[in-house]
C-alpha cells in the first residue's frame, strides 16, 4: 500500500487506466518479499545455533 503522495498518485493514475494488472505486479512483489524473508529468518535461524 502506498504510504507517500507521490505514490498514491501514481496508483491513482494506474488505476484510472484499467489497463495495467495492478494486482498481478503486487501479487510478484509479494512473492518477491516472503522469498527475501525466509531467507533473513533461515540465516538468523543459522546464527542463533552458532552463538548456542
Amino acid at each position: 500500500m502506498p504510504t507517500y503522495s507521490e505514490a498514491i498518485a501514481l496508483r491513482g493514475l494506474a488505476e484510472s487506466f484499467g489497463t495495467i494488472p495492478i494486482e498481478d505486479f503486487e501479487n510478484e512483489q509479494k512473492a518477491i518479499a516472503d522469498k527475501r524473508l525466509s531467507r533473513q529468518m533461515e540465516r538468523i535461524s543459522k546464527l542463533n545455533r552458532s552463538v548456542k
